[in-house]
This record gives structure tokens, C-alpha cells and sequence, in this order.
């Protein structure tokens, strides 16, 4: 039968379809409504992706008990031609189990500070619904220096539950003395890599300790500070968790704007690696850095107009651009690269994150390396055995360097380091002389003679 609301809660679904959250409210039985969605989340879970038929629909389906509200949350990407169906199936199963009150968009609560989008820095977290009796998340220690004369306009919980983020902003000019506010409290500081402060108008960050616990403080100014007219906000970030590690090596805080240079190469991928991995991820990291920049050379190979007078075949010319560009790799360093760069895209087929690509057929050679067959067999008469190698690596490179790169995100935006095993699974197959060895060409073929 039809439901009164169907309409509007389809138009929902399909418009939040990688972020659905349908809740029952004011049902007499919530124990019902939670057995309701349950079986629902269920059913839904069963749905085939028609692009992968042996994997599920969604990428992720659960029921969450919300203060007390059951809460069916969806992700199902881009898929709205669902979004009636999965409709359905939660109103069915509703009425099958007696269910009354009301199915609607969960509603958000209501915020107990005024939100400012530009003080949201961080992915993976959550708004904090309460705050302590300090105003303050109720992780930050006892006595936590809070900005003067300053608006709180941010709090947060990470959705693991391990950091809290809080951030204030004022107009009326920066925050002289809040970091010797934090020194007297008792916080070491730590150097934050250079190439993480670039982003930002006048930013000033360290990483924080104190008693086993800690974090990071950020100041900076809007973006609006660019733009004439506009209103210039100064704002006072700080993310803190119950443990953390103190500084490999203490600073002594300045206040003035981060305005070292900006590094390039090896050391400075190294750095950022080894602040925002951890340990298992960091040569991981490091080497999707260099490919992501070995791919921004090569697209420009791959996609510039060919000579009007070179008749050869497009592939062949590519092929051309790209030997010259690679032709400091020898073929097993060639072989290894295309090898790193198909592992990790399986790996992210695996998961269902990106639908497989047609006429993607992957062989493994007499080494073990992988390579796209049907890639091979389509240029085999316009590319020359001498060429192959290097243009098998680059368009290897080129093409997978963005869902790579899209595989690792968040992690750059992550407020703490997460858990290796939220991102290990990108990696999977590789060893570490392989990622190394991909790393390492990928500079090499970067770095001027």
C-alpha cells in the first residue's frame, strides 16, 4: 500500500544517497523499530551492485541507536535508481512488524555553538550534540585554556571516538599569548611539516603533549582576509586525545605565520608521510606521493596534441613522449611500477569503492608483475617492443594515480593518525621492496640530471 510520505522520502534518499540516514520517531515500541530496520538493513545489504553482481549494493548499510532514536544509515554512492526501492523495503518492513510513529530524514540536533565552515578542518568527525559544563568536548583535561574573548564556533568528536576538536574565532585580531597560555599549562610543542601549513593565510601550527595525552593547535586567519570587502575572522583550532606521544624533537613556539619555504622531493614526502601515517603506512604513503606527482608529468605527455606532421599512430607517439620521459628506468624497474600501480587498482576494485573499468583484464607475467592485457593487444602494432615497457608503466601511472589517490582520502585531513588497518588494505599484495622500488623510480625519473 502506498505510504503518504514515499514520494518525499525517495526525492531524500536519492539526493543524500551516499549519506542517507532514515530514523522512526515517536514509535510506541522502539525495540520493534530497531528489529524493523535491522531486517531491512539486511535486505538491503542483499541488493547486487549492477556494475559488480558479486558484490552488494551498498557500501556500507547499519542500524545505529542515536539518543535513544533508531537510525537506518546508508551509503550507496551515486546508485539513486534505488532509491524507491530502498524506500520500500524500509516502509514493508515497518509494517510487517507492527511499527507505528513516524519514518523520516533523522533531524539534525540542535547545535550548541554557531557552526563556521571554515573552522571545519578535519574528516572523519562528528558534531558534538553537549558540551561540559566548561562549554568545552569532554576529553579536553581539567583546566584546558580556553581562548579569550573568542567565539566557540566548532566541536567535535572523531567518529572513532579517539580525538575532540574545538576551534574559536574572533574579528577583533589574532590571539597574542594563547600559545604561552598552553606552554604554562604544561603542552611540549612539536614542528608540524611545512608543506601542511602552506594552505592557509598566515597559519601557525604545532603538534601538542602534556601527561601522555595531546594533539595539535592550529592559528590562522580566513580565507576572507583575501578578499576585499569581506569579514576577517582569526581562529584558534585544537584537536586533543587521551593518548598520544610526546614530540620527537620540542619547538619553542612563535606565534608569527608559518613562512618557511616550501620543500619538494623525497625528504619533504618522507616528512608529511611520517607525521600523518602511521608507522606500518608511512612507505605506502610515501611512495602514492611520488606517483601522484610522477602522474602530473605524465599527464601532460599523455594529453598533449600530437606534432601535425608525426603520422604515426597516437599510441606510438605517447609511447615516444613517455620512453624519453622513463627511459632512466630499467625494464624490471618499468615492470614494477606498472606492477604497484595495478595491485593497489585491484585492490580498491576489491573493495567496490570504483565500479571495474571495461576491458580491464589483468594477467600476471613470467614474474609475477602485472599487466593490462587488452592494453598490450590493442597497441601491440602501433607500439614497438622497445617502447612498450615505459608506455605500459606511464599509462599505468597516469591512470590509476587518481583512484589511488582517492583511496587514501582523508588521511591528509585526518585530525589524529588513524589505525594502519584503515588504509592497509590499499597495500595488500605489496611488499616493501616493491613500494620502495616504485618510490624511488618515481623520483628518479622527477629529479634533473
Amino acid at each position: 500500500m502506498p505510504h503518504p510520505d514515499e514520494p518525499t522520502l525517495v526525492a531524500y534518499v536519492a539526493e543524500h544517497s551516499s549519506a542517507t540516514a532514515l530514523a522512526v520517531y515517536d514509535a510506541t515500541d522502539p525495540a520493534a523499530a530497531f528489529a524493523a530496520l535491522r531486517a531491512a538493513a539486511g535486505e538491503i545489504s542483499q541488493i547486487r551492485h549492477p556494475d559488480e553482481p558479486h558484490s552488494g549494493l551498498p557500501n556500507w548499510c547499519a542500524v545505529l541507536d542515536e539518543d535513544g532514536v533508531p537510525v537506518l544509515r546508508l551509503d550507496m554512492k551515486d546508485e539513486i535508481r534505488y532509491s524507491a526501492l530502498v524506500v520500500r523495503i524500509v516502509l514493508d518492513r515497518l509494517a510487517a512488524g507492527g511499527v507505528d510513529g513516524r519514518l523520516a530524514p533523522k533531524r539534525p540536533p540542535e547545535s550548541p555553538f554557531r557552526y563556521d565552515p571554515n573552522a571545519d578542518r578535519y574528516s572523519g568527525m562528528e558534531p558534538l550534540t553537549q558540551l561540559d559544563e566548561r562549554g568545552l568536548p569532554p576529553g579536553f583535561p581539567a583546566g584546558f585554556p580556553v581562548p579569550e574573548q573568542a567565539t566557540l564556533v566548532l566541536a567535535q568528536r572523531g567518529r572513532d571516538g579517539v580525538a575532540e576538536h574545538a576551534a574559536w574565532r574572533r574579528s577583533t585580531g589574532a590571539f597574542p599569548g594563547y600559545l604561552d597560555r598552553l606552554r604554562a599549562f604544561g603542552c611540549t610543542f612539536g614542528p608540524v611539516p611545512r608543506l601542511l601549513t602552506a594552505r592557509d593565510h598566515g597559519t601557525v601550527r604545532y603538534t601538542l603533549w602534556r601527561d601522555g595525552a595531546g594533539g595539535s593547535v592550529t592559528l590562522y586567519q580566513s580565507a576572507a582576509a583575501r578578499r576585499p570587502g569581506s569579514t576577517l575572522y582569526w581562529y584558534v583550532s585544537v584537536v586533543w586525545q587521551q593518548r598520544a606521544e610526546p614530540p620527537a624533537t620540542a619547538v619553542e613556539p612563535d606565534e608569527a605565520p608559518d613562512m618557511r619555504p616550501i620543500p619538494t622531493g623525497p625528504a619533504a614526502a618522507r616528512e608529511v608521510a611520517e607525521f600523518l601515517a602511521p608507522a606500518p603506512l608511512v612507505a605506502g604513503y610515501e611512495t602514492v606521493m611520488a606517483l601522484a606527482t610522477a602522474a602530473r608529468a605524465i599527464d601532460g605527455l599523455v594529453s598533449a596534441p600530437p606534432d601535425p606532421a608525426d603520422r604515426r599512430p597516437r599510441p606510438a607517439v605517447i609511447a615516444g613522449r613517455l620512453t624519453h620521459l622513463l627511459g632512466r628506468l630499467d625494464r624490471e624497474q618499468l615492470s614494477t611500477v606498472r606492477h604497484v600501480c595495478l595491485t593497489m587498482v585491484t585492490n580498491i576494485l576489491a573493495t567496490g569503492r570504483r565500479p571495474r573499468p571495461r576491458g580491464l583484464r589483468l594477467v600476471a607475467d613470467e614474474n609475477g608483475h602485472l599487466y593490462a592485457a587488452d592494453l598490450r593487444d590493442g597497441v601491440r602494432e602501433a607500439v614497438s617492443s622497445e617502447d612498450l615497457p615505459a608506455f605500459e608503466a606511464g599509462t599505468a601511472v597516469a591512470q590509476s594515480a587518481p583512484m589511488i589517490i582517492e583511496g587514501l582520502s582523508g588521511l591528509r585531513d585526518a585530525p589524529v593518525p588513524p589505525p594502519a588497518d584503515r588504509y592497509a588494505w590499499l597495500f595488500a599484495g605489496l611488499s616493501p621492496q616493491h613500494l620502495a622500488a616504485t618510490r624511488d623510480a618515481c623520483w628518479r625519473i622527477l629529479t634533473p640530471t
